[in-house]
């Protein structure tokens, strides 16, 4: 066995789950209408972390039509990161899957990784997990987002922000069996199941090295997490938490844009249309950002973010709605769909 198989072997390692589920990969799962109406979405960057350190356990066999970040070149640093990371696995004795379909964050749809990390923390410890190893695991998670995520952070989650307005507008227009049935190609929902076909026969399990024998369909019965992933080269159905997870590639993954990349605006036809600025901001909105925070990613003062907003608004493309004492743009149907065109 190869160091690279050895390492990916390593992550992978599941020895325990908790009872009522069964941990690991699922090939489908039975999700009726009380539960898909308690299903939802998430950014994870726990997912990206533990996602990001399984590409890299299998970097010596990359996918070659999807290149990912050169965050794939072997280093000594990153080979000691993901030692750290398999080892403090082992030692907690939880399968990649338990730890990757947390407990609901109510009301978050995008936590930060400190937030899921106390998440995590007190279910471990209500399932006796040591107090000791959950520290060791946690600093290990840390240093793999330190070094495989936070410098693209920002980028990343603009990634996974626009897929899942993508999704919103989705579901606006078709409903939820559609959302979910048009997430990935290999993810299909028919008659209350859903089922995921098999990655390409040259395609292996970038978690184990080899594919995994198909188990038998879960029912969901508390509803479904589903994430965006801009590291995940395959969907996947992960088991073994208080919630099942489906994890997805995002539309835009694989293609995490460079520094140069972000600052333009993707969809070129949308420019000649509307203007580049403009164009700029309709694709930064999102999944909605208030004023100030347009300004901070177009890089520009509040009064000017302000005027595109205004502009986007009466051309039909954004809505403005108050929640609380906040205030924020959200796109309209139009918008999103205009995007999409672009894209």
């Amino acid at each position: 066995m190869s160091t690279a198989d050895t390492r990916s072997t390593a992550l992978a390692t599941s020895t325990s789950a908790p009872a009522g589920i069964a941990a690991g990969r699922h090939a489908a799962l039975v999700l009726d209408g009380p539960a898909l109406s308690r299903t939802r979405f998430m950014i994870s960057p726990l997912h990206e972390t533990l996602a990001a350190a399984s590409r890299y356990a299998g970097s010596a066999a990359t996918h070659p039509g999807r290149p990912y970040r050169p965050r794939g070149v072997r280093s000594a640093q990153a080979d000691a990161v993901l030692q750290k990371l398999s080892a403090a696995l082992r030692a907690t004795r939880r399968p990649q899957a338990a730890l990757l379909s947390p407990g609901p964050l109510a009301g978050i749809a995008c936590p930060d990784l400190d937030q899921e990390l106390q998440t995590l923390r007190g279910r471990m410890l209500g399932e006796g997990a040591d107090d000791d190893d959950i520290a060791v695991l946690f600093d290990a998670l840390r240093a793999a987002y330190a070094l495989w995520l936070a410098d693209d952070w920002a980028g990343t989650l603009r990634s996974l922000e626009d897929d899942l307005a993508y999704r919103a507008h989705l579901l606006i227009r078709y409903g939820v069996e559609r959302v979910v049935d048009s997430l990935h190609e290999q993810v299909s929902y028919t008659d209350q199941l859903l089922r995921l076909t098999p990655p390409p026969a040259t395609a292996t399990d970038t978690l184990r090295g080899v594919p995994e024998q198909p188990r038998p369909p879960q029912r969901a019965a508390q509803g479904l997490l589903i994430v965006p992933s801009v590291a995940a080269e395959h969907p996947a159905v992960l088991c073994g938490g208080e919630l099942p997870v489906l994890r997805y590639p995002a539309r835009n993954g694989f293609g995490l844009r460079t520094e140069s990349e972000r600052s333009t605006p993707r969809p070129q036809g949308i420019s000649a249309l509307i203007g580049r600025a403009r164009s700029h901001a309709l694709a930064s909105i999102g999944t909605g950002c208030s004023t100030t925070e347009l300004a901070d990613r177009l890089g520009v003062g509040a009064a000017t973010a302000s005027s595109h907003a205004t502009a986007l608004r009466r051309a039909g493309l954004i809505v403005t709605v108050r929640r609380g004492k906040r205030v924020e743009h959200l796109l309209t149907e139009l918008g999103s769909r205009l995007l999409g065109a672009g894209s």
